[in-house]
């Protein structure tokens, strides 16, 4: 190549880097249109540009019409009671019953959101956008937002369940262990002097300046766990125990919201994006916990259970994200998460931060700080809240 191809080609480049973002949409970049269902998992491409979109406009030609009502306990429980006819149903269990089982977890197809991984989403002045590659690499995209909301928040809304925020560096262990414990965001004296040494992963988790002095909730959990067996609660779930008939307001944390930035014409976790409401949490020990890119509506009475239990609704939200030791996310209060057993035997740690806005504290599962005491708004539950 001549010097003077060399210059002008070092020029395009000075030019491409320069122009703004809509006349590089323009000129290097596709808005490509919502694929058809029936397109929709032809390629990791295609599935990316169908997205977010609930399971339902995802599998409807393979999932069954739904509206069979009962209960998988009860089905179960009557396959092993000789006096009820579903006894004919034992030994089918992986057969008939599972199929009979189907019909209750279509019946939520509607209320389950596949939701674009965080890195593919990037904002171009107050529009979102969805790319074909990571952190905006590829020049293909797709108008996700076309107006002035630049907020993934709730289900209706919601295009973000989980972002990665970076990595933490864990203490040495001494077997802490306390849940939602109560303690000031920004200020490390309000922490007991044991659990100081977490302060600085909690000052890695980008929280809102805006909740800089309310008070948020701290786990740390720190044990030897053997091989088999999971340190915390396995299990699809949510964080949030949903909405049941007679009692429209059970929700233990309030619904969390993420505001995507865009920054140097590329989509940043760090720095540009802000995140309010919602959960950060990390541990010590990789693929150990698993989490995915989906939204559930707790609105609907009986999604999951008093406790966020989920399970019946795995096969509608496709594959998970296995987090490294140390990585740090957030996520919302109905992001499907699960802790997974341990393939060897080793000690680990759990760190998880609670924003401020919860509704309702158990105490008897819950860790006192005797620094700070829980805002008059939070509701004090007594008792086993599994019982």
């Amino acid at each position: 190549m001549s010097n003077n191809q060399l210059s002008n080609a070092h020029r395009a480049r000075r030019r491409r880097r320069a122009i703004s973002p809509s006349h590089r949409r323009a000129h290097r970049m596709r808005l490509s249109a919502p694929a058809s269902v029936g397109e929709r998992f032809d390629s990791t491409q295609s599935k990316l540009e169908a997205l977010p979109a609930t399971a339902e406009e995802i599998l409807q030609d393979k999932l069954e019409k739904y509206g069979w009502e009962g209960s998988l306990g009860v089905l179960f429980a009557g396959t092993r009671d000789p006096q009820s006819p579903l006894a004919a149903l034992r030994e089918h269990e992986t057969t008939i019953v599972k199929e009979i089982y189907s019909y209750i977890t279509n019946r939520w197809a509607g209320h389950v959101k596949n939701t674009i991984p965080a890195a593919f989403v990037g904002r171009v002045r107050d529009q979102i956008y969805q790319f074909s590659d990571r952190r905006g690499r590829g020049f293909s995209m797709r108008l996700v937002v076309d107006d002035s909301r630049i907020a993934s928040g709730g289900f209706d809304d919601g295009f973000v369940s989980f972002a990665r925020c970076g990595r933490v560096e864990f203490p040495e262990p001494a077997e802490r262990n306390v849940n939602m414990m109560p303690f000031i965001l920004g200020d490390k004296d309000s922490l007991p002097s044991h659990l100081q040494c977490y302060f600085p992963l909690i000052e890695q988790c980008p929280t809102m300046k805006s909740g800089k002095g309310k008070v948020a909730y701290l786990t740390v959990h720190e044990s030897h766990v053997n091989a088999g067996k999971a340190q915390r609660r396995e299990g699809l779930h949510i964080e949030s125990p949903g909405t049941f008939s007679g009692n429209t307001n059970t929700s233990s944390f309030a619904p969390a919201e993420e505001t995507l930035g865009w920054g140097r014409g590329l989509f940043s976790l760090r720095g540009s994006d802000t995140y309010e409401g919602g959960i950060f949490m990390a541990s010590s020990m990789g693929n150990t916990t698993e989490v995915w890119d989906a939204l559930i509506d707790n609105r609907m009475t009986g999604i999951v259970d008093r406790h966020g239990g989920c399970e019946h609704l795995r096969a509608l939200i496709g594959e998970g994200t296995k987090l490294d030791a140390g990585e740090l996310i957030w996520m919302t209060d109905c992001t499907p998460h699960e802790a997974l057993s341990q393939k060897e035997n080793g000690y680990r740690q759990f760190f998880r931060v609670v924003t401020p806005g919860i509704t309702h504290w158990y105490a008897d599962h819950s860790t006192e700080n005797p620094k700070v005491s829980l805002p008059p708004c939070v509701t004090v539950v007594r008792g086993n809240k599994f019982d």
